[in-house]
């Protein structure tokens, strides 16, 4: 019997996969279920197969701790007979001789899976400040334990940086009752994912809630000297600058593709700065791809589906989705991963933030002319207790839906998911104007407020564009 199963062993195809992240362990588990392989994972974090995505709701004290993100331990994954190696270190990748080095092995594998994730991009006048013991950036489960810690005696937060992630720590500061600055060097929030005239309604409500929201200024310094006491902003308009108290400080700066490895073993870099991948998301070697080796989530480049250009995905759901492609290949089922929409949706307190496809901003950047259509309503028939307000702009380009954004109490993330489809099937303007929506007072308006945003949009366009 035992010889058996070591004679079957030789016939599985050794499959690595660097990273144990949204991408790395689902494949591992999709191709151990399905296929025959022998799976050796190598992760450099502490922790595997965890949500990113919710640790700002641990530190707000909405989930009770840390360990209710991990969604598997790696127990899970040994009583599968996936080997997870934590707090590896791999060194360099041989695509001739198919071999991963790490300080105490040479790996050999048949198939590689490249799923390196993100680093934070730390600004260089702030990369002196990054050894202080109460300066953070939020990317690991561990980060996040020891934010979580720092933040018990804290009086004083500063947040640098008002993305989605910057904002929503910010929130988890104001709510765990700690004095939270944001500052943020451009004039608007959210600014990737919103116009400004979006971004003010979620300002006024940040400001609302307590929030030092400090738009228009850079961190300069940080004062202290194994910690930091107090930092020293900058305006960006007059150059005055003044110092606010912190005993914690997270850098949200954003983040660059980790791609050192695969750039070092020689495979090609898109012009994004993340790993060239085709669309089956095997990675190119000097004037080919490559079968045997593939990429994916954050480290690899993906297509924006309305105007074809380059960029990085920094959703867990992109990830998920470049995980069933990746696993369907090395199952031998032959699968693609096209252009993407890149839904987004984040929550802010009590508010719901979401976006898909262009914003005014790309659009200008990318000389397409853009008509918007904007309404404000509410989410229930107004007498239904319970209702919030909501705010809609729809973004079009020569009658088509190419963008949109949304803000409310509640319904976000339905209307986002639903516009986002409404962008891949290239739905008109006119389409849209005869769209059905479905009516009950406990959840909207006779009239959906998405309808009067596309008809504000219809009477904003030249004639040409109706049909």
């Amino acid at each position: 019997m035992v010889g058996k199963t070591a004679e079957n062993d030789t016939r599985k195809q050794k499959l690595v996969i660097i990273g144990g992240g949204a991408v790395g362990m689902a494949v591992a588990t999709h191709v151990k279920r399905h296929g025959n392989y022998n799976i050796k994972v190598l992760s450099k974090d502490s922790h595997t197969a965890y949500s990113q995505c919710g640790m700002p709701f641990v530190l707000a004290g909405d989930i009770e701790n840390f360990n209710k993100l991990i969604v598997k331990n790696l127990q899970f994954f040994k009583d599968m007979g996936i080997d997870v190696q934590l707090n590896a270190q791999v060194d360099s990748v041989d695509l001739k001789n198919k071999t991963v080095h790490t300080g105490n092995e040479i790996l050999r594998y048949d198939k590689l899976v490249i799923a390196t994730g993100s680093t934070p991009f730390i600004p260089e006048t702030l990369q002196p400040f990054t050894t202080y013991n109460n300066v953070f950036t939020l990317r690991t489960l561990s980060d996040g334990m020891k934010i979580q810690e720092k933040l018990k005696t804290a009086k004083n937060l500063v947040v640098v940086g008002a993305g989605g992630v910057g904002v929503e720590v910010a929130v988890a500061g104001m709510k765990q009752g700690i004095n939270t600055t944001l500052i943020n060097r451009s004039s608007t929030i959210l600014s990737h994912n919103l116009d400004s005239d979006m971004g003010e309604v979620v300002q006024n409500y940040l400001d609302s809630k307590g929030i030092n929201l400090l738009t228009g200024y850079t961190l300069v310094s940080m004062n202290g000297s194994n910690s930091a006491e107090s930092v020293t902003i900058k305006t960006t308009v007059t150059g005055e600058d003044m110092d606010i108290p912190a005993e914690a400080v997270i850098i949200s700066t954003g983040v660059n593709p980790e791609i050192s490895l695969a750039k070092n073993a020689g495979t090609s870099v898109g012009d994004s700065g993340g790993i060239l991948v085709n669309n089956q998301l095997q990675v190119k070697h000097k004037d080919s791809y490559l079968s045997d080796v593939f990429a994916g989530g954050e480290c690899a480049q993906v297509y924006d589906f309305v105007t074809g250009n380059p960029f990085i995905s920094q959703l867990a759901s992109t990830a998920r989705r470049m995980a069933s492609v990746i696993a369907d290949n090395l199952l031998g089922i032959p699968t693609t991963f096209g252009p993407i929409t890149n839904p987004w949706v984040g929550v802010i307190k009590d508010y719901q933030v979401g976006n898909v496809g262009l914003t005014e901003n790309t659009a200008h950047k990318n000389n397409i002319k853009i008509t918007t259509g904007s309404s404000t309503g509410t989410t229930r028939a107004g007498y239904y207790p319970g209702g919030c307000s909501i705010y809609i702009k729809l973004l079009f380009n020569k009658g088509y839906l190419v963008g949109a954004q949304v803000i409310g109490g509640e319904g976000v993330k339905e209307r986002i998911d639903g516009l986002s489809f409404a962008i891949r099937k290239k739905a008109t303007i006119s389409d849209m104007l005869r769209m059905e929506t479905c009516y009950t007072p406990p959840v909207s308006e006779l009239v959906d407020p998405m309808i009067y945003a596309i008809k504000d949009a219809y009477k904003n366009m030249d004639e040409q564009e109706h049909d």
